[in-house]
């Protein structure tokens, strides 16, 4: 509300500079919003699906060695020689037999040029044979490390009841081979059991590879985001960073609920996308970790150069709007001042404005109107100089009524006293006229007073016409004190007898009474009426504008039916209302509603 107030006084040129600020300010920013939405939307689905296709080729790797892996204890496993061999020493050591040493030298070589054969060059793989008694084989000299020490690992007390048919995923331990325990590196390790169709254990495989071999795929960059090998339990078995290996992950909130997912998490104050899948073996876990501003990094850039790109052109095309602005409001602003001018007296001034657009045309019809109202007010001020001028013209026409009222005054009291009375009445009648006429102090007077008025006119109306005429005067108490109009019953009592008695013999009946907020006052005459089509074109008569040339016959008074009609509507405006009713043979009624004068 108040910033409504505030805009509302405002300038037109304000209003049209505030307008167009907010019809481009609206749609930039809702632009800008939609487009940051949209771009960052495309861009997540692009950062997930691209970590997703990462993590695919790192899974992809790390399966190649674990399959290397397998394959191997696989072929150790089901390998008949390797098979027969150990099985044979298992035999022996429960007979307590003592085997041939160049039969266990000749059968450990043949082991161990297997192992060699299975081995992959590239890439160091530890593989050890371990029997229950301690007898090994392997594929690294002893001098790096003695298998029997395999039987102190912690992990190694789960293996007696392992199935053959599965394998022990032993995950991420310290380097048991010395030159790779130097160098602390650690070891990523699966173990199988040997046993017969009857369970019956004959021995274990060891199959151990570096862990360098899984996280050299690993990205050292931390600004990139990191890539790791997790556990179930959250437990780290590959990273980047040696240190990490064994440890629990940090932050769990960030581990997948499912098999596959992805989501973007808040980390010491920064965002993260975190991609997750499960590997095919054990309940392993590769977890890539990319930070919002680099997986996001080019969004930022195209927002903030459009943003800067917005504001540079926004500002270009503020100062031409505001600068337009003020060339089209110019004349508007223009014509304000002249109007303030006009306010305080001035009409001499013009706004010369000119064009054939709105406000050359408006400019153009504010000076002639100016023009005009000069006109007029000098137009007005000669007819008010007329008016005085006629106005002492009647005052020095009324010396001659007056005279003539004091005269007539002078003459009914000699007559008088001379006793008779009856024509001592005739001139009081008419010096009552006289100087009802002449009186212009009170345009209203007493309901009482304009009948008393009338009666006096019918007097001298029957001394001329030899008393032909009569009249009943019926008023109710409450209506004589009603204020009424001066002279209007009068003409409708003249016309009553010109036209409606012919000026010969007739009554006149006068009636008054309160309706509501109106005075009711009805004039009835017994003459001759008159017919529908006359009575109808004498009320539409009434309806119409008077024209000075097309006046009625003027009475005593001067002022016709019509003109008393006219006067009442000026006075009362719509407030006052007139009903007529007449039959031929049977005389003229005529109802006025006259709104009553509430006193002060």
């Amino acid at each position: 509300m108040r910033l409504t107030n505030l805009y509302r006084k405002k300038s037109l040129r304000q209003k049209l500079i505030l307008s167009s600020i907010l019809c481009l300010v609206i749609p930039t920013i809702i632009t800008l919003s939609l487009s940051d939405y949209t771009s960052k939307k495309v861009l997540k689905e692009e950062a997930v699906r691209t970590a997703s296709e990462t993590l695919e080729v790192i899974e992809q790797y790390i399966e190649n060695r674990i399959n290397k892996m397998i394959y191997i204890s696989n072929f150790i496993q089901f390998d008949n020689e390797i098979r027969s061999i150990v099985m044979q020493r298992r035999n022996e050591h429960r007979l307590n037999l003592v085997q041939d040493e160049i039969e266990l030298f000749e059968s450990r070589k043949k082991i161990t040029a297997k192992l060699d054969n299975i081995s992959f060059p590239d890439e160091k793989t530890y593989i050890t044979i371990l029997l229950p008694d301690g007898t090994n084989y392997t594929n690294y000299p002893y001098s790096e490390f003695d298998p029997v020490g395999l039987f102190e690992e912690p992990w190694f007390a789960e293996l007696p009841d392992f199935p053959a048919s599965s394998t022990f995923w032993v995950g991420a331990h310290p380097a048991y081979i010395e030159s790779e325990h130097k160098q602390n590196e650690k070891f990523m390790t699966i173990v199988r059991t040997i046993k017969t169709f009857s369970s019956e254990l004959y021995g274990y495989i060891i199959i151990s590879i570096s862990e360098s071999q899984v996280s050299r795929v690993f990205s050292n960059d931390r600004a990139e985001g990191e890539k790791l090998l997790l556990t179930g339990s959250g437990i780290i078995l590959s990273h980047a960073d040696k240190s990490q290996i064994g440890q629990p992950f940090a932050h769990s909130q960030a581990l997948p609920e499912g098999e596959n997912s992805s989501q973007f998490i808040h980390l010491n104050g920064k965002q993260y996308l975190v991609v997750a899948n499960k590997t095919i073996y054990s309940d392993w876990y590769l977890l890539s970790m990319t930070p919002y501003d680099t997986a996001l990094g080019q969004v930022h850039q195209i927002l903030r150069t459009n943003v800067f790109l917005q504001i540079v052109f926004f500002s270009v095309f503020l100062m031409i709007l505001v600068y337009l602005v003020r060339q089209f409001t110019k004349p508007i602003v223009r014509l304000g001042q002249i109007a303030s001018e006009v306010e305080s007296g001035n009409l001499d001034v013009r706004s010369r404005i000119r064009g054939p657009d709105e406000i050359g045309r408006l400019g153009r019809s504010f000076d002639q109107m100016l023009g005009r109202i000069q006109h007029m007010i000098e137009q007005i001020t000669l007819e008010q100089t007329l008016k005085r001028k006629a106005e002492l013209k009647m005052l020095q026409a009324q010396i001659n009524p007056h005279f003539l009222f004091n005269i007539l005054n002078s003459i009914r009291m000699k007559i008088w006293l001379k006793g008779d009375e009856e024509n001592a009445a005739l001139i009081s009648s008419l010096a009552k006229l006289l100087r009802m006429t002449i009186s212009q102090k009170d345009e209203l007077v007493t309901l009482q007073e304009e009948v008393d008025t009338s009666v006096s006119y019918m007097k001298l109306m029957n001394f001329r016409h030899h008393g032909t005429l009569k009249w009943e005067i019926n008023l109710l108490a409450e209506t004589l004190y009603e204020k009424v109009p001066r002279f209007f019953l009068q003409p409708l009592i003249e016309n009553a007898i010109i036209h409606g008695f012919n000026q010969e013999k007739g009554t006149i009946r006068i009636f008054s009474r309160i309706a509501a907020d109106e005075l009711a006052i009805r004039i009835e005459d017994d003459g001759a009426g008159m017919n529908t089509e006359r009575l109808n074109r004498l009320k539409e008569n009434l309806k119409q504008p008077i024209h000075p040339e097309q006046q009625e016959d003027e009475s005593f008074s001067g002022i016709g039916v019509k003109n008393v009609y006219d006067r009442l509507r000026l006075i009362y405006g719509n407030r006052f209302n007139i009903e007529i009713e007449s039959m031929p043979g049977q005389g003229t009624q005529i109802t006025l509603y006259i709104p009553r004068v509430k006193e002060e």
